[in-house]
């Protein structure tokens, strides 16, 4: 009876952005990416629970504080989630120059 046992390849570059911390530990792109991606989607979930939370108390509890916090973490969801974005794509465009040694491939091509 024989057994086979399969070794884990050893990537260089890191398929995933929890690989990449784990590889890599923390830089500013894999940082950006983490604190752009949650801040927009805890911002987007803050903001509406105090926004709900303002309509249903009205504004003699609290006056337009509740408001105004709610509609601004409403408004900074869009631009946290496009800075996580950009983020992963310049970890994107790193793992490409790692993997091909060609940084402008899309413009030669184009």
């Amino acid at each position: 009876m024989t057994m086979e046992f399969g070794l884990r390849t050893n990537d260089l570059t890191a398929r995933s952005i929890i690989d990449r911390l784990r590889v890599h530990g923390l830089t500013p792109g894999t940082g950006g990416a983490i604190c752009g991606l949650c801040g927009g989607i805890g911002a987007a979930v803050l903001g509406s629970i105090i926004t709900a939370v303002a309509w249903f108390t009205g504004p003699e509890w609290h006056g337009h504080l509740l408001q105004r916090d709610g509609t601004v973490l409403l408004f900074l969801t869009i631009p946290l989630l496009i800075f996580g974005a950009h983020c992963l794509d310049l970890i994107d465009t790193e793992v490409k120059v790692w993997t091909t040694g060609r940084k402008n491939e899309d413009r030669e091509n184009g």
